[in-house]
């Protein structure tokens, strides 16, 4: 059984590595949202560090896929422009669908204090964009 968990490593150390890169790619510059999330991935790692069965690591190996992909490709980040009102968002090729270019995209709030900046609700407008086509969002609640 120690053989088998052994295989098991190189997998876990390379996710490990895998969503400290997609951490980086989504929160350069924000100084809070990079601490908290090197201290939730380090937490989530140190949580199940003496898990042995095979199915269960499968499934945290699964987990550390999925959370890669959200990180990469779920999540957009937008900044609250106070003279717009709005926040400005860059849409990446990977948040686009091409397939639904008439779908309306939502964009929620994080934390409780991005909620609370919200009250109003500002327009969400996309400055640039690295897609084929620019989409701007004037969804007026």
């Amino acid at each position: 059984m120690a053989s088998s968990a052994s295989t098991f490593i190189p997998r876990v150390l390379s996710g490990y590595r895998r969503l400290f890169r997609a951490r980086n790619s989504l929160f350069t510059g924000d100084v809070r949202a990079m601490v908290e999330s090197r201290v939730a991935i380090r937490a989530e790692f140190d949580a199940n560090k003496h898990v042995t069965d095979q199915t269960q690591m499968e499934g945290l190996l699964l987990m550390i896929d999925e959370a890669e992909d959200m990180l990469l490709n779920g999540i957009m980040r937008g900044e609250l422009n106070p003279e717009k009102g709005a926040y400005e968002v860059k849409i990446k090729s990977e948040h686009a669908d091409s397939n639904d270019s008439g779908s309306a995209t939502t964009i929620e709030p994080i934390t409780s204090e991005t909620a609370n900046n919200t009250s109003n609700n500002p327009k969400v407008v996309i400055t640039s964009s690295s897609c084929k086509s620019n989409h701007t969002t004037d969804d007026k609640k």
